[in-house]
C-alpha cells in the first residue's frame, strides 16, 4: 500500500473527487457532502496554521460526536498537529490533568458534559495551562458550522504536505480498569493499513457510528467507510431508542456499536418492524462477547451478519472476520490476522508456542502505536524484538482463526489453580435466562481469591442459585464454580459504551464484603477485648470506654448510658463477691446482627441471675437494663456471662461496618 493511501487527507480528497455531492455525514438535522467535508477540513487546517500550529504540536479535541468534531480531527492532523482525543464525559479537573500530561498547546472544544454545565470551562483551562486565547477554538455546532465555507483558501497544498503517514497523528487513551489511562501515540498508517472489508455486493444505505469518535473503533470505521462513499450517521447519544429511530428513518444498513446496545435494541417496542428489515452488517465493539450471545444476536437480527474483530488502541485492528466466515467462526473467534501483521502466541517460560496452546497475544507490524506518550522505555509494552505485548490471552486454531481467552491480569488464582473468567462466563451464558455475565475474582482469606459472578437475567424471579451451581458442575471443574451470583438489572457502561469494569468490580467487592459481614454477624464479630485487674479502681474507666464505643457505632446517648450502667453493675458484682484467688476480669465486645453483646469472664465462682429467685440489687438492675442475659461456657468449661443490648432502630450495623 502506498504511503499517500495512508493519509486521512488523501482518502478524503479521493472520496470528494469520486462522490462529490453525495452525503458524507448526518448529525441530528445537519448534513454535509463529501466535497463540503473536504473543503471544511482544508479550511480548518489553514485556520490552525494561521493561529501558529506547528508540526507535532498537540491540540486537544474535546466534544461529543458531531460533524464539526470530525472536521476538526482531520483538520488538526492535516495541519501537521497531533489531535489529543479527550473523553467528552471528563470533568474540568480531569481534563486539566490530561492536557497538562500531554503538553497540549491548543484547545479545540465542542459541546461536552463540562461545557454544557459551564461554558467558561475552556477559558479556565487555557488560563491554568498558559494557553493563549488565540489557541482556543470553539466548534460547538450552535456557535459555528465548520462546513459552511464561503471562499475556500488557495493554500491547501502547503498544509497537505505537513503530515507523514507514520508520524504520530493522534493520542488516544486506554480505558484501563485498574490504572490511570495511558496516552497511545497512533499514526494514520496505524489505522489505514487494514481494509475494513465492506462487502461490495451489498447496497449500503449508510453506517450508523454508535461509538465515540475518540474511541479507536470510531476512527477505524470512519476511515474504512469514507473511501466507499457511504454516508456516516452520528447519533447524539448511544441509546437503543435513538439508534432504532435512525435505522428506521434512513433505512440504515450498517451499524457499529457495543454488545449491550445490540441487546438493548432487541427490547425496543417495534424492533422487528423498524430495525430488523434494514440492518445487514453489524460490527461489535467493546469487551469479549460470548458465543451464545453472538448466536442469539444473529437470530434476533434475522437479516444481519455480525462481524467480530479484535484490536486495541495500541494496534487496531489485529484480526478481522469476513462475511463468508461460517457462523461458528464468527461466534467463537475474532477472525484471522491482517496480512501486514506478525501475530504470535507467547509463553513466558516456553517462548512462542504453536498448536492450540494458550498464551499471550503479541503483535509486530505496521499497525503498532508509536509507544505510550512520555512513558520511559522500560515501561513500554514492547519486547527487545519489537513485539507489542497485548496483555490478552488466546490461541490459534488449525485454520488460523484467533480465539480469545481473557486478560492476563483477569486470571483468577484460587487455591493455586488458574481460572479463566471468560471460560466460566461462556458456560454461564449458555443458560437461557442469562442475558449478560461478568466473572471476576475477589480476595479470599483461605484460597487467595474466590470466583464471583455478576449476572444480568432476562427474568430475575426465575433465578435459582443452587440449581445453577448444580448444573455448572456438569460443565466445569468444581473449583471454577462461582461462590456467589450477584444479580443486576443492567451493567454499568463507560462513555465509550463499553462495560465499566472498574465500577462493576467495586460494586461486586462491596457486595462480597456485605455478605461476609452478614455471615460474621450471625456468629458475632469481636470488636474489642480487654483484661482488667480485679479491683474497683477499674470500674469507671472500663464502663466509660464501653459507653463511648456503644455511642460511636450509632446508638443514642440514652442507650449508651443504659449499657454503661449495666456494665458498672456487672463489674461491681464480680469485684465485691470475688475471692482472693479469682483472676483478672476479661471483657469482650461482640457485634451481633441485631444487638451488641458484652461478655465477662473472671474464672471465679459461677454467678447466677434469675428473676424468679432472690438476687442481689445489682443482679436485679442488670436484668432491668439488659435486653437479655445468659451464660455460655468457653472451651475450658468456664462460665462466660453475656449481656445483650438491642441496637437502636436508627442504627444499621451492616452499614456501619461497611464504612468502617
Amino acid at each position: 500500500m502506498k504511503s499517500k493511501k495512508m493519509l486521512f487527507s488523501s482518502v478524503l480528497k479521493e472520496a470528494a473527487e469520486q462522490y462529490g455531492n453525495k452525503t458524507a455525514l448526518v448529525w441530528k438535522d445537519r448534513q454535509c457532502s463529501y466535497e463540503q467535508l473536504n473543503v471544511a477540513v482544508n479550511e480548518f487546517a489553514v485556520r490552525l496554521k494561521d493561529a501558529g500550529l506547528k508540526k507535532g504540536q498537540h491540540a486537544a479535541l474535546w466534544g461529543y460526536n458531531s460533524i464539526n468534531w470530525l472536521v476538526a480531527f482531520m483538520g488538526i492532523i492535516k495541519a501537521g498537529g497531533v489531535a489529543v482525543l479527550a473523553n467528552f464525559s471528563m470533568v474540568e479537573s480531569d481534563i486539566r490533568d490530561l492536557l497538562e500530561m500531554t503538553d497540549t498547546e491548543f484547545i479545540v472544544y465542542g459541546n461536552n458534559k463540562a461545557v454544557d454545565k459551564d461554558p467558561e470551562v475552556p477559558a479556565h483551562l487555557a488560563e491554568a495551562l498558559g494557553i493563549t486565547p488565540e489557541h482556543v477554538f470553539n466548534i460547538c455546532p450552535d456557535h459555528e458550522d465548520l462546513t459552511v465555507v464561503e471562499q475556500p483558501s488557495p493554500f491547501m497544498e502547503d498544509v497537505r504536505s505537513e503530515a507523514e503517514c507514520h508520524d504520530t497523528a493522534f493520542l488516544i487513551f486506554t480505558t484501563g480498569t485498574t490504572s490511570q489511562p495511558k496516552a497511545v501515540q497512533q499514526s494514520q498508517a496505524g489505522v489505514l493499513y487494514g481494509e475494513i472489508g465492506v462487502r461490495e455486493s451489498d447496497k449500503h444505505t449508510g453506517m450508523c457510528v454508535a461509538v465515540p469518535l475518540f474511541h479507536i473503533l470510531g476512527i477505524y470505521i470512519m476511515a474504512g467507510y469514507m473511501p466507499k462513499g457511504i454516508t456516516l450517521y452520528l447519533p447524539e447519544v448511544f441509546k437503543p431508542d435513538v439508534i432504532a429511530e435512525i435505522v428506521r428513518q434512513y433505512h440504515v444498513t450498517d451499524l457499529a456499536t457495543v454488545g449491550a446496545v445490540y441487546m438493548g435494541l432487541c427490547k425496543e417496542k417495534n424492533f422487528e418492524r423498524d430495525v430488523v428489515p434494514y440492518l445487514n452488517t453489524c460490527f461489535i465493539a467493546g469487551s469479549l462477547i460470548t458465543p451464545v450471545q453472538m448466536m442469539r444476536l444473529e437470530m434476533d437480527f434475522a437479516n444481519a451478519t455480525f462481524i467480530n474483530m479484535y484490536g486495541q488502541s495500541e494496534c487496531a485492528p489485529i484480526t478481522k472476520m469476513v462475511y463468508d466466515d461460517a457462523i461458528e467462526k464468527r461466534t467463537e473467534t475474532v477472525g484471522r490476522v491482517y496480512e501486514d501483521l506478525d501475530v504470535r502466541i507467547y509463553d513466558e517460560k516456553k517462548g512462542f508456542v504453536t498448536g492450540q496452546e494458550i498464551g499471550e497475544i503479541v503483535v509486530k507490524g505496521i499497525g503498532l502505536m508509536n509507544g505510550y506518550y512520555k512513558l520511559p522505555e522500560e515501561k513500554q509494552p514492547f519486547d527487545k524484538d519489537g513485539y507489542l505485548h497485548t496483555g490478552d490471552l488466546g490461541y490459534f486454531d488449525e485454520e488460523g482463526y484467533l480465539h480469545l481467552s481473557g486478560r492476563i491480569k483477569d486470571i483468577i488464582i484460587r487455591g493455586g489453580e488458574n481460572i479463566s473468567p471468560s471460560e466460566v462466563e461462556a458456560k454461564l451464558a449458555e443458560f437461557e435466562n442469562v442475558q449478560d455475565v461478568k466473572v471476576m475474582g475477589a480476595p479470599h482469606p483461605i484460597f487467595g481469591e474466590s470466583v464471583e459472578a455478576c449476572v444480568v437475567l432476562k427474568k430475575a424471579e426465575d433465578f435459582d442459585q443452587e440449581f445453577m451451581k448444580k448444573e455448572l458442575r456438569k460443565k466445569i471443574a468444581p473449583f471454577k464454580i462461582p461462590t456467589h451470583f450477584f444479580i443486576y438489572k443492567e451493567f454499568p457502561l463507560n462513555a465509550n459504551g463499553k462495560l465499566d469494569q472498574r465500577s462493576l468490580r467495586m460494586d461486586m467487592l462491596n457486595r462480597v464484603k456485605r455478605l461476609s459481614i452478614i455471615e460474621k454477624l450471625n456468629h458475632g464479630i469481636l470488636a474489642a477485648e480487654l483484661t482488667v485487674k480485679n479491683t474497683a479502681y477499674n470500674v469507671v474507666p472500663v464502663s466509660s470506654m464501653i459507653r463511648n464505643f456503644a455511642y460511636s457505632i450509632g446508638n443514642s446517648e440514652r442507650t449508651a448510658d443504659r449499657i454503661c450502667l449495666a456494665v458498672e453493675e456487672m463489674l461491681q458484682e464480680r469485684i465485691v463477691n470475688a475471692y482472693d484467688d479469682v483472676g483478672d476480669i476479661q471483657v469482650q465486645l461482640v457485634l451481633m446482627r441485631d444487638w451488641l453483646q458484652i461478655r465477662f469472664n473472671d474464672y471465679g465462682q459461677e454467678y447466677y441471675i434469675d428473676k424468679n429467685k432472690d438476687s442481689s440489687a445489682s443482679a436485679k438492675l442488670i436484668l432491668h437494663l439488659a435486653d437479655n442475659f445468659s451464660s455460655i461456657y468457653n472451651e475450658r468449661k468456664q462460665p462466660v456471662y453475656c449481656m445483650d443490648f438491642v441496637y437502636d432502630k436508627e442504627l444499621d450495623i451492616q452499614e456501619f461496618l461497611m464504612k468502617n
